[in-house]
Parts: C-alpha cells; sequence; structure tokens
C-alpha cells in the first residue's frame, strides 16, 4: 500500500514539471510573436496610405535617402551685377624738384654787393642787400648758390684776383650768419669780366663787387 502511494506522488511530481515546461514554452512562443509583429513590414514602411484620390506618391529625388542642400535653389534667379562707380584715388602734392626751385629763384636777380677800393669788409647797405637775398634764399633752401668776386682795373692780375676772392668769401660768411644752408660756392674773377670799361670812379665802383648767381637745375 505505501508502494503504490509513492508512485502516485512519483506520478503527479513529473506531470507537475511537465505541466510547468508546456506552459513556458507557450508564454516564450507568444512572446515572440508578439515581438515579430509589431515591426512593420517593408512594403508598409514604404506604402504610405492615401488619404483621397487626389493624393499623389512622390519619389525622392535623391537615392540612398539623403535630403539635398536647404536654402538652395537649383534655378536661382539672374543677379543682377552692377558696375561700380569709378575709384576716386586723392593725388598727393609733389614737392617741387630742386631744379624748379633754383629756376624760380634764378629769374628773381640778387643784389649786388658793392665794395670800397682795395677793401673786402662789407658795408652798411651791402649787409642790408645780402639781408634781402638772404630772404629770398630762405625760400629755396636748395638752391645751389655761386658767389662771385670782382675788382676794378687797377692793380695787378694776380693781386685783384685774391681780394676777389676775399670779396666772396665775406660775403659767404655774412650769408651764413643769417642762417643761410643753402648749398655755396666761391670764385674770383679779379679784373676780369667788366661791367664799365670807363676809367674813372663812377665806373670803377661798379666792378668791385660780389656777385650771386643761382646754378640752374639740368
Amino acid at each position: 500500500m505505501t508502494y503504490l502511494r509513492q508512485r502516485a506522488i512519483r506520478w503527479a511530481g513529473i506531470a507537475g514539471l511537465l505541466g510547468i515546461l508546456v506552459l513556458g514554452g507557450c508564454a516564450t512562443k507568444s512572446a515572440m510573436v508578439t515581438t515579430s509583429g509589431s515591426e512593420p513590414s517593408s512594403s508598409a514602411m514604404q506604402t504610405q496610405a492615401k488619404p483621397g484620390p487626389e493624393a499623389t506618391t512622390q519619389t525622392s529625388p535623391y537615392p540612398g535617402g539623403s535630403e539635398g542642400l536647404k536654402g538652395f535653389s537649383k534655378t536661382p534667379a539672374e543677379e543682377q551685377v552692377t558696375q561700380p562707380g569709378p575709384m576716386v584715388v586723392a593725388k598727393a602734392e609733389q614737392p617741387e624738384s630742386q631744379a624748379h626751385k633754383a629756376s624760380e629763384v634764378a629769374t628773381r636777380p640778387l643784389a649786388e654787393i658793392y665794395f670800397a677800393f682795395d677793401r673786402w669788409a662789407l658795408s652798411a647797405e651791402g649787409k642790408k642787400n645780402l639781408a634781402d637775398n638772404a630772404d629770398l634764399l630762405k625760400q629755396h633752401a636748395g638752391a645751389k648758390v655761386v658767389i662771385e668776386g670782382y675788382c676794378d682795373e687797377r692793380g695787378s692780375r694776380e693781386y685783384n684776383l685774391v681780394l676777389g676772392e676775399k670779396r666772396a668769401q665775406e660775403t659767404m660768411h655774412y650769408l651764413d650768419s643769417l642762417g643761410i644752408k643753402n648749398p655755396v660756392k666761391v670764385i674770383s674773377y679779379g679784373k676780369e669780366r667788366q661791367v664799365c670799361t670807363e676809367h674813372d670812379e663812377s665806373c670803377y665802383w661798379k666792378n668791385r663787387r660780389a656777385h650771386m648767381v643761382v646754378e640752374k637745375g639740368k
């Protein structure tokens, strides 16, 4: 009797275990069916329901699913290009050339500087004339100046060459004291190149002079 009871209990346990296995397999299959059913088919993804008879099917012009650039038109309107106005360039004022300055000052004669007989010291009138000349030269600082020393016909040629140079040197030194920085060259012609050939004092004093020349630029 005891043996039969144990056997019945064993079969009941086996039956219960089989039931559990069967119920577990059904649940797994149901879950798989549910999961598979949630994914739309490829045909469903590609075909959309038509909302009405007038609806049309649009096909993307960009294969592979890539979208076109936004903000750009394939047929843009023609751009109107206007020609810019003429460029205005301010002309810088060109400085006067040294040659032009020299030519300008050369057109205005500089005053002659006269000396007493056998002297090279400047007189009051000579200093005044040099001051006037200096005012003009300061306006043309680049002009080159040549100071020529002269004497009257009396005395030897050699003596008058030295005397004429001293008169030119004295003139140059006074211009320097007035602040003249122009390039200056001195030369003596002695009793050569007389401006007056009469043999009297009224003519002699015209030859005792320092003559200033402004070299013209080439």
